[in-house]
């Protein structure tokens, strides 16, 4: 070879031994045990063990408990967007976005029936446990949701569409839970998670590395993509990792966490506390004839409360004041439940 070919030879080596430090850069480390008494978490970003996977490269969702109840769907819509929500768990099914179309003509659905459904009050996001609510409407605007536990802590829920004049508030919801304990013995949560649904490419095209688990502290967003979860061959062995089956990772004081795809996000903003964790998972799509692609899911989880026989403590969570800087596309969008972005 001439030298004009051994240089572009050892600019390429060079430029793939600084990727790979650059990976190795983005990894987080691996957490350093921690004792930890009852009533207090760690700091500590928690990666589970890869032995479970049912794949090199995925991890297998758990499956679902069926329920013994039937799934009965309640509607609220307005000109953009139709909420399904469901009795399983209190929460939203599905949003259709009514003008928006995907592949095939189709319009655009955010969440999957799969996931847990986005408002959900959920244990453990891995295997989340969706109880029978009732459901009742008051009105076209408002459904409410109603559960009692065997602690008898009665949890209400009610969702309703943000009163606004601005169209672009057509996507937002809110979502006000009050826990009340009707039982005769003080009540101690020690926290909960809140599900966000999951999000996926609405095109098979889409860039995986759009697809999202995002959250915000003091303004400054940040983030990881499906791609975190797969394993690394690392070059010359460095920037090794096996696979991952979910990323968990407790934080002080997120303004707002969100899932997102290329184009859209679906985002929750505690409005009466911050979020406390942030939880992930990605999972395979299949479409024909043999294209896989990958979702993430989601949750948020908030603090622990106390509750006297008779106290109730009431969660609010919807819109803030301060925008939603989106990490892919840098546009500024406001903080919503539901947003499309350019």
């Amino acid at each position: 070879m001439d030298r004009t070919a051994w240089i572009v030879v050892i600019l390429c080596v060079i430029g793939l031994v600084l990727w790979e430090l650059y990976l190795v850069k983005q990894t987080p480390p691996r957490p350093a045990p921690v004792s930890v008494t009852p009533g207090q978490t760690s700091p500590a970003t928690t990666i589970a063990s890869p032995t479970p996977l049912a794949s090199p490269e995925v991890a297998q969702r758990a499956a679902e408990p069926v329920p013994s109840f039937p799934e009965k769907i309640e509607t609220l819509r307005n000109s953009d967007v139709e909420l399904r929500l469901t009795n399983r768990g209190g929460g939203i099914k599905e949003a259709v976005l009514l003008r928006q179309v995907a592949e095939n003509g189709q319009r655009v659905v955010l969440n999957s029936a799969e996931s847990a459904p986005i408002g959900a009050l959920i244990e453990q996001p891995s295997a989340p446990a969706l109880p029978e609510f009732t459901a009742s409407t008051e009105s076209d605007s408002v459904v409410r949701f109603e559960h009692t536990t065997a602690e008898q802590i009665a949890i209400r829920k009610k969702f309703f569409f943000q009163q606004s004049p601005e169209n672009k508030d057509n996507f937002v919801a809110e979502m006000d839970v009050d826990f009340e304990n009707r039982g005769t013995e003080p009540y101690r949560s020690a926290g909960y998670f809140v599900a966000l649904g999951s999000a996926a490419p609405i095109h098979s095209k889409d860039y995986p590395s759009y697809t999202r688990l995002v959250w915000c502290i003091a303004g400054k967003a940040k983030g990881i993509d499906v791609g975190w979860f797969g394993s690394g061959g690392g070059f010359l062995g460095v920037g090794q990792r096996a696979a991952r089956p979910f990323y968990q990772e407790n934080i002080v004081g997120a303004e707002w966490v969100a899932v997102s795809d290329q184009f859209f996000t679906t985002l929750l903003a505690p409005l009466t506390a911050k979020a406390d964790v942030v939880w992930g998972r990605r999972f395979d799509i299949q479409r024909p004839p043999d294209q896989k692609l990958l979702g993430i899911e989601g949750a948020l989880g908030m603090p622990g409360f106390e509750l006297q026989p008779g106290q109730t403590y009431s969660a609010r969570f919807g819109s803030r004041d301060h925008g939603l800087r989106d990490v892919q596309t840098g546009v500024s969008v406001p903080s919503q439940l539901h947003e499309p972005v350019a």
